[in-house]
């Protein structure tokens, strides 16, 4: 019976000892050192370009045509390095839909851009920090002829709306693959 105690107390001691050992090194286990991590955000930024004479010409009598380009760039509105690669469109509107039928977009580029059934002309490639894109188009006319005679006053008054919209390029392919993606965030 001496002998089971014994081993019961060396038993015990070996139990004792281990865990003793085992809390030890849990603690060198756990043992850590910080650091800051100094991130910085992207931005995605751009912006509508425009060339127009100044002053505004005044229009003709008939079958006006106006010099205007229109591009968008993608400039950092803060230090350098901070903006993203993205994909860009341009969406026009007029002033006066009836004048705006009789418009035709003169040097239109459909080699870099494309038309959409969404309104949307895409540019295809891809626009990095400091680039800009080839003008969508450098003028305007308007077809005398296709406008109504009540609304041939208004012409002095009709205005082209540009907007623009972009989209982060990081992990898409293409253009298509960037607004596809986008639109897919936007249902959710």
């Amino acid at each position: 019976m001496m002998a089971d105690k014994k081993k019961i107390r060396l038993l015990l001691l070996a139990v004792l000892a281990g865990m003793l050992g085992i809390s030890g090194t849990a603690a060198y286990q756990t043992a850590f050192d910080g650091t800051v991590n100094r991130i910085s955000v992207g931005n995605n930024t751009t912006f509508i370009e425009e060339e127009f004479p100044d002053p505004t010409p005044v229009p003709l009598e008939e079958d006006p045509e106006y010099q205007k380009k229109v591009w968008v760039s993608n400039t950092a509105s803060g230090e350098d390095g901070h903006n993203v690669d993205c994909y860009v469109r341009i969406a026009l509107g007029y002033s006066n839909s009836d004048i705006g039928k009789a418009v035709t977009l003169k040097n239109l580029d459909t080699e870099n851009w494309v038309y959409k059934d969404d309104g949307y002309y895409y540019y295809k490639k891809l626009l990095r920090e400091g680039e800009s894109t080839t003008p969508l188009f450098t003028g305007v006319s308007i077809d005398s002829s296709r406008v109504e005679q009540s609304f041939l006053d208004t012409i002095s008054e009709f205005e082209i709306q540009v907007y623009e919209e972009s989209v982060q390029a990081e992990g898409a392919e293409d253009y298509e693959g960037a607004w596809r993606h986008w639109q897919a965030s936007e249902s959710r």
